[in-house]
């Protein structure tokens, strides 16, 4: 037995000036950038006891059922929307997934099912930017579980909580107002109905299914809050979502969970007779890049990554990729496919262990044939046996390719590779549109340079020039940056 009610979103937002600045911002960020994931069109139905479904006495008891459901559930999200086979991935999980602590396990599976969409062209918009969430935070995790509490100790499930307050007012008492950009989605609430008081192991994974697979009856917006990138294109007028500007460029918010549960019995605002209430909570912000701001962060990702791209050269498949921070990083394993489904490991590169420094990597496959496409992507494997995987990129081996070309183009933050063939020596620049020469760190490979802006660039049009070994331009190259 469950039930949910929708969003905070979903009413009237209290303050005018709020209204106005979701408007200004949801105009700018429908001008041709990626969205957000569209509605399912019916809930999502699993099969017990394989799948499991949820009541009394059917909660999910394993890792096995967690993957098998959320698998189950992608495959129908791509029927139902008309989404190309496959093309949200397989959820995966680490061996040691069940030791996390609730915050954590809910911000890896989060971020799999935000990853997993990433790039994918939903009807009616534009491919989605799939980021992942940077960190849970302390502060929310406090937020959060401070609200399961009042609604447990209150006997309500609702969104109005302690002194009347709201989830906006809630999260943004959080944190200092220049701490905090504006968002139209902040708080998911959930509650379980058990015939034991235990609290089920896998209570916030049972939260996340329905919020993402079964909330038709609260207009999709719990799945809206749990994968909202820059904006929800999908409400009128539309809401505004993460900005991109704390930390790396490539993730965005925090994210707590609160969990809070009675004896049988004693929880009739939502479950009657000899049941136990088990009530999650999930609150969401989005931190801005004040620097004054302090925030207590954790993450259950060993590594950081920055970007995986790959592209087409001289006949090959040419990987490459960046990290952030790595945090007892093994090395990364290489995986091919030739139909995104089935994958064969092809090559390995260590990793840095535990760098705070960013690190760039590469892999060539020659094994190749011109005119095919092949699917990569990475599993990153941690000392601890813990494995990510990435998402997929898709490369079509051209018979001729280009003699210098760019790759990751648009870039998210400056970052790209160089790939240029015949040039034993060259020197690299880069350029804004005013004719400034920004200052760059180039770390050279096997035919490709790998370059990192030594300061934040503002999203725009810069210009690439390469010189050869005497100075000479032999090319200038558009880059764009920011999504």
């Amino acid at each position: 037995m469950f039930a949910e009610i929708p969003t905070f979103m979903t009413t009237i937002l209290p303050a005018l000036n709020r209204l106005c600045v979701i408007l200004l911002f949801s105009l700018f960020f429908l001008n041709g950038n990626a969205q957000s994931p569209t509605n399912l069109t019916t809930n999502i139905t699993l099969t017990a006891p394989t799948e499991t479904d949820f009541g009394p006495s059917a909660f999910f008891s394993s890792t096995v059922q967690i993957i098998a459901a959320f698998n189950t559930a992608r495959r129908a999200e791509e029927t139902q929307l008309g989404l190309p086979a496959n093309s949200l991935g397989n959820l995966t999980l680490p061996a040691n997934y069940a030791t996390f602590s609730p915050n954590d396990r809910a911000l890896y599976l989060i971020n799999q099912e935000r990853i997993a969409r990433s790039g994918v062209t939903y009807p009616g918009t534009t491919a989605v930017l799939g980021l992942p969430m940077e960190a849970t935070e302390s502060a929310l995790i406090n937020t959060a579980q401070t609200h399961a509490a009042f609604m447990v100790a209150n006997n309500v499930f609702s969104h109005t909580g302690a002194g009347g307050s709201g989830p906006f007012d809630r999260v943004e008492a959080t944190y200092p107002a220049s701490c905090l950009s504006g968002m139209g989605y902040s708080e998911n609430i959930y509650v379980a109905c058990t015939s034991s008081p235990s609290t089920p192991t896998f209570l916030v994974e049972q939260a996340i299914f329905n919020w993402l697979y079964r909330d038709t009856a609260a207009g999709w917006g719990h799945r809206k809050a749990v994968l909202i990138q820059n904006t929800d294109i999908y409400t009128s007028p539309p809401l505004q979502g993460y900005v991109n500007d704390h930390g790396s460029a490539s993730s965005e918010g925090f994210l707590g969970i609160g969990i809070a549960s009675t004896p049988v019995g004693s929880y009739s605002a939502s479950c009657s007779g000899s049941f136990a209430g088990h009530v999650v909570v999930m609150n969401i912000a989005d931190p801005t890049a004040d620097a004054s701001c302090t925030f207590n962060t954790t993450d259950a990702l060993p590594v950081h990554l920055l970007y995986f791209s790959g592209a087409s050269r001289q006949g090959k498949a040419v990987m490459g990729w960046s990290t952030g921070w790595e945090q007892g990083s093994l090395g990364f394993d290489v995986l091919k496919s030739r139909d995104a489904q089935s994958f064969e490991k092809i090559g390995f590169v260590r990793g840095n262990g535990t760098s705070s420094e960013t690190n760039t990597y590469g892999w060539t496959d020659e094994d190749v044939i011109p005119g095919q496409t092949y699917y990569y992507r990475l599993r990153q494997i941690d000392a601890n046996g813990r494995t990510e995987l990435s998402k997929l990129v898709a490369v079509n081996i051209e018979s001729t390719d280009r003699d210098v070309y760019l790759f990751p183009n648009p870039s998210a933050d400056g970052r790209f590779t160089l790939v240029a063939s015949g040039s034993d020596e060259l020197r690299i620049q880069l350029v804004n549109t005013v004719g400034i020469e920004l200052p760059v760190r180039a770390v050279a490979g096997d035919a490709s340079t790998s370059v990192i802006p030594r300061q934040v660039l503002a999203p725009g049009l810069y210009w690439v020039k390469v010189r050869d070994a005497k100075g000479r331009v032999q090319n200038v190259l558009r880059l764009l940056v920011g999504h």
